[in-house]
């Protein structure tokens, strides 16, 4: 004891006892401290590197599940190295919402737990360490791992159930609460026509959307002289964002205009999807009408799916790629490197190469045909 203790005080740890709770407590300030302000990007913002949010998930996890595992009056200073053996096992008998984590999330999880620890041995919290919790677990989440969406056939059952739903909402709700319904389902159209992510799209005002039509002719409708008007819009995303400020081609127009045309408060400045006071729609408010929705449809029941806000943008890149949109459109529209696009959605770029396969040449005999170019479309709710 007396040889740990003279090796603490050469580390520069207090031989105090260190709580595990003051610890995570000290590591939350920290990190509080590197968050950066709702509408700051990232360039400015210096050494201020997460968002309102991801802090919110870091504490959220420390707080539910490591102060749990270890004890909140536990000296930190104590904690065995074969004890983090027991972790996962654990965290999947222990879940405060959500059900069984998934891997990924045990992998974030691990993450988070193994920077705070790393974090408290700079600090002289605990005692040096060169095998930190997690030592042997490649913390690498799986490029493979997907949230679940829906396949075309399933969408359109989907989407035929909506209507339905808002006009319940609005025979059964009082008007506020009918109106955030009403945006809410314009943004689900939203962002299913133009993969946004939903951080993003509460963010927008009605200065960053511009609208125009483009005229779908005979050989995009499949009909000889039949043509359609298709309400577009060019989206401007904030800066601080995720991945920072672009430009966003999308085809669901019409669903931001029923948002804009309809909207209480019409200044320039104004939120694009806001309640009746003006103020913004957040994730997690979309998020609830999103389940609201899921529940009434049978949603997750019915196809065996989980399905979360997420699932949107994985519809629509995957529906884009199908129809033959070029993996370098789609990258500049998302946000996303081809290198993520080829991890995440490579079952897509596989069924886009069995049709490239496929193709089959009428001028040798063969009775096929050239294949067109994917045709654009909407996901209307209609």
């Amino acid at each position: 004891e007396v040889v740990s203790m003279r090796v603490q005080l050469q580390q520069g740890v207090t031989l105090v006892k260190t709580t595990v709770q003051s610890v995570v407590e000290k590591f939350l300030r920290h990190k509080a401290s590197r968050v950066r302000d709702t509408w700051e990007g990232k360039q400015e913002a210096g050494r201020k590197t997460i968002t309102q949010a991801r802090y919110g998930l870091i504490r959220g996890k420390l707080q539910n599940y490591l102060v749990p595992f270890l004890g909140a009056k536990t000296d930190a200073k104590s904690i065995p190295k074969n004890k983090w053996n027991e972790w996962e096992g654990w965290r999947r008998q222990n879940s405060v919402i959500g059900g069984v984590p998934k891997g990924d999330t045990l992998l974030n999880e691990m993450g988070i737990i193994r920077e705070c620890w790393s974090w408290a041995m700079e600090q002289g919290l605990i005692p040096h360490s060169p095998v930190l919790p997690f030592n042997d677990e490649n913390l690498a989440t799986d490029d493979k791992v997907r949230r679940d969406t829906w396949e075309l056939q399933e969408w359109n059952s989907f989407k035929s159930r909506l209507p339905k739903w808002l006009k319940l909402q609005r025979e059964e709700k009082p008007e506020k609460d009918w109106w955030d319904c009403y945006v809410a389902y314009q943004m689900l159209f939203f962002l299913a026509n133009n993969g946004m992510r939903t951080g993003e799209v509460v963010k927008l005002r009605r200065k960053d959307i511009q609208f125009y039509e483009r005229e779908l002719g005979e050989e995009r409708m499949g009909r000889p002289g039949s043509s359609i008007k298709q309400l577009c819009c060019l989206v401007k995303v904030h800066k601080s964002t995720k991945t920072g400020e672009r430009e966003v081609n999308s085809m669901g127009g019409k669903f931001a205009m029923a948002a804009y045309e309809k909207a209480p408060s019409k200044k320039k400045s104004d939120f694009l999807f806001q309640h009746l006071d003006g103020s913004p729609f957040t994730t997690k408010q979309f998020w609830q009408k999103f389940n609201d929705i899921l529940k009434y449809t049978g949603e997750e029941e019915r196809l065996g799916k989980k399905f979360v806000p997420y699932s949107l943008r994985h519809f629509y890149a995957t529906t884009r790629l199908q129809n033959g949109t070029s993996k370098e459109a789609l990258c500049r529209n998302m946000g996303v490197t081809e290198a993520y696009l080829r991890k995440h959605y490579d079952h897509s770029l596989t069924r886009l190469a069995t049709s490239d396969l496929m193709s089959m040449r009428s001028d040798i005999g063969m009775g096929g045909k050239f294949l067109k170019e994917g045709e654009d479309f909407a996901i209307l709710d209609d």
